[in-house]
């Protein structure tokens, strides 16, 4: 009797563990757009894990360090000498223009979950052309 319920209680825990490991797997994923509507929610400075960094600002402007034609994953001629730019956002991705730079269609897309979300730039939004994401910085 004792084994029987001993192994009732133990397909309960891993039951429940199985629930919390999909759950935590599921909020963690960076595979679902979100609504980005304010430029506050995107104020700051962001990077990725190589350390290049966008910093955007409350007037819809950006300037970044060390991007280049790859992490912005397109062939933008002379992204490398032009850091800046700007964002119009519009739900779940923003309208990117990088100043005297011909890279028409970028945009900066968003991921995650609304209180945690990644940014990163792409011209295909079908298919998830991302190359690098970009995380907001702890201050």
């Amino acid at each position: 009797m004792a084994a029987e319920q001993h192994q009732r209680i133990r397909r309960a825990f891993m039951g429940a563990a199985s629930v919390c490991a999909a759950t935590f797997l599921l909020a963690s994923c960076s595979d679902y757009p979100v609504e980005v509507d304010t430029v506050d929610q995107l104020t700051g400075v962001w990077s990725d894990f190589a350390g290049r960094t966008v910093e955007f600002k409350g007037d819809g402007t950006f300037t970044a360090k060390g991007l280049d034609k790859a992490d912005v994953g397109a062939d933008c001629s002379g992204i490398a000498d032009r850091q800046r730019g700007t964002v119009s956002l519009s739900g779940t991705y923003g309208e990117v223009t990088f100043d005297g730079v011909d890279c028409e269609g970028m945009k900066l897309a968003f991921y995650g979950s609304p209180s945690s979300f990644v940014a990163c730039f792409t011209q295909d939004m079908t298919s998830g052309g991302c190359t690098d994401e970009f995380s907001r910085k702890d201050d």
